[in-house]
């Protein structure tokens, strides 16, 4: 019995021994700094930006307009009908109020989320408690959509607007209940995260921003840079586009085979050419809207003339089948009146 003791007991130190060569094998990497916590807070309904952090979102029933609303009951789906009733029996001005109000608390809002050229972004949903009971929706969209249009255009992605566009929101009435959290990737510098909380409810989005190599459909969020587009030899069209009045250029145009290249110039009336530069503008996002100005093919290694295009949104769209290798530098500055003489196009603005 007292040799069995005595070789238990030896474990055990040796044992103990061990653990400090455990510990050191933690002190592999000592010098690795964390990386910094950045946290924003949404307060805008468009809130645009183009830092990576995590976007918060609180909407609370104390601040909401509706918690200084009349006792009767108003929702979502209140109907003339039934805010005429209500005002027999309460002030015809708490009425009006309690009308704007509704309308206010289901007005849809975005974090649009931009990124450098060369880059696509990813929104991580860390946290969200928007209801789907009281009419709240989350979506997220692979680009922007303003006033019912999408960048890139819908006819020049390589998804369908179903498949870009995904709506999720919180089902209490769910048992067992799932984790909330979602991730989701872009396939551009340019995504969107919209919401609609009509009542109260938060939501935390992680945004990053990941290199990629070969960038097709850009959204230009300076208002003077250079730009390169190219089909890198892909059946594609690629676009690049400016929410504002721009004056372009171009520069190492390589754009159509070997005949158009051939050409003692460029040319800038190649709208029959299967592969070709369109420049122009547009009232709106998508670029099946576009006014042309000009349409170029051709090969050239100096900078070409500028020409301004007065349209809310200037956009230079690459159109490829896929033969050639297309490409072109692209400087774009933002218009003023000085260059009214170079216009090529203005739309009614």
């Amino acid at each position: 019995m007292k040799l069995i003791v005595y070789v238990y007991v030896s474990m055990i130190v040796l044992g103990v021994q061990a653990w400090p060569n455990v510990k050191r094998s933690f002190e592999l990497y000592p010098n690795v700094v964390a990386l910094p916590y950045t946290e924003h807070k949404i307060s805008d309904c468009m809130h645009v930006t183009s830092e990576p952090g995590d976007y918060v979102f609180k909407k609370s029933a104390t601040s909401s307009p509706q918690s200084q609303l009349p006792t009767f009951n108003l929702n979502r789906e209140t109907t003339l009908l039934e805010l005429e009733a209500a005002a027999a029996a309460a002030d015809p001005a708490a009425v009006a109020a309690a009308a704007a109000a509704v309308a206010t608390d289901a007005t849809v809002c975005g974090l649009y989320v931009i990124g450098e050229p060369d880059t696509l972004v990813e929104i991580t949903m860390k946290h969200y408690d928007v209801n789907c009971e009281s009419g709240g929706l989350m979506a997220f969209v692979d680009g922007w959509e303003l006033n019912g249009e999408y960048f890139p255009g819908v006819q020049d992605h390589h998804r369908t607007l179903e498949d870009r566009v995904y709506e999720f929101c919180n089902n209490n009435k769910q048992w067992p209940r799932i984790s909330n959290k979602k991730f989701f990737r872009s396939s551009q510098n340019a995504a969107l995260l919209q919401y609609r909380i009509p009542k109260h409810g938060s939501f935390v989005a992680n945004v990053r921003f990941h290199k990629i190599t070969q960038p097709c459909n850009v959204l230009v969020q300076n208002t003077a840079a250079v730009y390169k587009i190219s089909n890198y030899g892909h059946p594609r069209n690629c676009t690049l586009s400016a929410i504002f009045p721009a004056a372009i250029s171009l520069g190492n145009l390589r754009i159509g085979g070997k005949s158009v290249r051939n050409q003692a110039k460029v040319n800038y009336d190649c709208q029959s050419n299967e592969d070709r530069l369109e420049i122009g503008g547009s009232a709106g996002l998508d670029s099946a809207g576009l006014e042309l100005a000009s349409a170029v093919c051709g090969q050239s290694g100096e900078l070409g003339p500028e020409q301004a295009i007065y349209c809310e949104v200037t956009s230079v769209r690459l159109v490829s089948t896929g033969r050639y290798q297309n490409q072109a530098t692209v400087i774009v500055r933002k218009a003023d009146v000085e260059d009214l003489d170079i216009a090529t196009l203005m739309c009614a603005l």
